[in-house]
């Protein structure tokens, strides 16, 4: 899970967006853009225990479930993107897995 302001997604308001700050990915260690959150039992059910309770990137978070080959695509209703000079909150209309 990333967070925003350092608080979990499911916990940012739109009004809390200004000043969002991006922190690194532990398992790529890239500068991470993209804030979401998944119910916790798809989390475990991807993320190794080792990072579980670090930031995680959507891409990695993305890797990960592929290689468990568990399908998350109903599982993420908002999407934050964080970039150098603007900030997005984007809201899943339809997903289907791949």
């Amino acid at each position: 899970m990333t967070y925003i302001e350092g608080l979990p997604a499911r916990d940012a308001r739109p009004g809390r967006l200004n000043g969002a700050q991006r922190q690194k990915c532990k398992v790529c260690e890239c500068q991470d853009k993209f804030d979401f959150h998944v119910p916790d039992a798809v989390w475990k059910e991807v993320v190794p225990p080792r990072f579980r309770n670090k930031v995680v990137c959507l891409s990695c978070f993305d890797s990960l479930a592929f290689e468990k080959q568990v399908d998350y695509a109903e599982s993420l209703d908002v999407l934050y993107f964080a970039g150098d000079r603007a900030i997005f909150k984007f809201e899943t209309v339809s997903a289907e897995a791949i």
